[in-house]
């Protein structure tokens, strides 16, 4: 890892004079030693990556130490420990779009993270950890930058009623860390795109937490100089004084794309990666939906857990035809032990082909058509 002698080299947009005064108002005592306290920035934007980092951070380095990790991603939605998101994402506009999705293992609701969106994570004792004092410790670093910030009941952080910064957090052992989002100039039309439940067609009943909606804003629109840089720095110093009494951090550790990464954080950022992880750790959930086609009504029922359907019902209290009787008990046969996905179907007459050779033929592919055109949007 990369060794620099202080957080300037990499921040400079600080003045000279803002330094100045706040040296001048810097109480210098000894309840906490440099070497309890650090600092790790990633220049890596990979959400995968840097999540691994900081499980790293979590689990392998001292539980004293008090560490500041600042960061940030390119576009992706990251989605809390329990959270489902076929219920969270539009999963759709999301592939449409190539934003990546991300399952981190904190709780908490799905937030949206761009370039515009830094996070910052606070690692400290479990016995010292206050999600409240370290919401305050962000928002105190917003009032030094003039942006009229607060902390809300919920301990995320807004400004007029509108929330810049969505947080969670995670217990071990003997450690904790509270990680958040700060929205400093986030593409908030995208953010929309990826979150937002209004354009939903299937009716979701889950096990899992569903996020709380908030209206949110950019902390552009009060503050025409606020950037990565400045919002990095500021937390830093906060942090610094709060846990090192003032006393500057020689040395802040830098990952970027040319490093080795430490074991844990490799393992750990290629197991979030996996289908496994992303979607094989969705809550049990159900989707009821239903349509009006030429030849009757359908009524479907698809439970699904961990990601894999577990049942399935497909039916019609007004078909008479032969061939839709046997279509939809076929493929409500066949979709159980599919994956929940947009390409449930697909799968789903493969095993029929497979299985039953010539149950679908040029006289029903058509019904079968329809089918998929209905039910593959609605799995995602």
């Amino acid at each position: 890892m990369t060794i620099i002698k202080s957080f300037s080299n990499i921040l400079r947009t600080r003045s000279i004079s803002t330094l100045q005064l706040r040296q001048r108002t810097i109480l210098h005592a000894s309840r906490f030693y440099s070497s309890k306290v650090e600092c790790y920035i990633s220049t890596i934007n990979n959400p995968y990556i840097n999540l691994g980092i900081e499980e790293w951070l979590l689990r392998d380095t001292d539980p004293e130490k008090y560490i500041l990790y600042l960061w940030r991603n390119k576009p992706c939605v990251v989605i809390g420990r329990n959270q489902n998101p076929f219920l969270e994402c539009n999963l759709g506009y999301m592939q449409d779009n190539n934003i990546l999705l991300v399952r981190r293992r904190s709780g908490g609701g799905a937030v949206y993270h761009d370039m515009g969106n830094s996070i910052y994570t606070i690692f400290m004792p479990r016995e010292e950890f206050s999600r409240k004092t370290n919401a305050e410790l962000v928002s105190r670093a917003l009032l030094e930058l003039d942006i009229p910030a607060y902390v809300n009941d919920r301990h995320d952080i807004a400004v007029d009623g509108f929330k810049v910064s969505g947080s969670a957090y995670k217990i071990i052992n003997k450690r904790a860390y509270h990680h958040g989002t700060m929205l400093l100039d986030a593409d908030t039309t995208t953010l929309k795109g990826c979150l937002s439940k209004k354009n939903k067609i299937s009716n979701i009943n889950s096990k899992g937490v569903e996020s709380v909606p908030s209206p949110v804003t950019n902390l552009r629109n009060y503050s025409y100089t606020i950037d990565h840089q400045q919002f990095c720095e500021s937390v830093l110093y906060e942090f610094i004084r709060d846990y090192n009494d003032g006393q500057e951090l020689e040395k802040p550790i830098v990952f970027n794309e040319s490093h080795v990464l430490p074991q844990r954080a490799r393992e750990m950022a290629e197991e979030l990666q996996t289908w496994d992880w992303i979607y094989g750790q969705t809550p049990e959930f159900t989707n009821e939906i239903e349509k009006e086609f030429s030849w009757g009504h359908v009524n479907g029922f698809v439970r699904s857990r961990h990601g894999i359907i577990t049942e399935a019902d497909f039916s019609s209290p007004n078909a008479t035809g032969a061939h839709e009787v046997t279509i939809l008990s076929a493929i409500s046969n066949a979709l159980r032990d599919c994956r929940y996905s947009k390409n449930a179907v697909e799968a789903a007459v493969e095993k029929i082909n497979a299985n039953v050779p010539g149950l679908i033929n040029s006289e029903n592919e058509k019904i079968v058509e329809e089918l998929a055109q209905w039910i593959n949007p609605r799995l995602t």
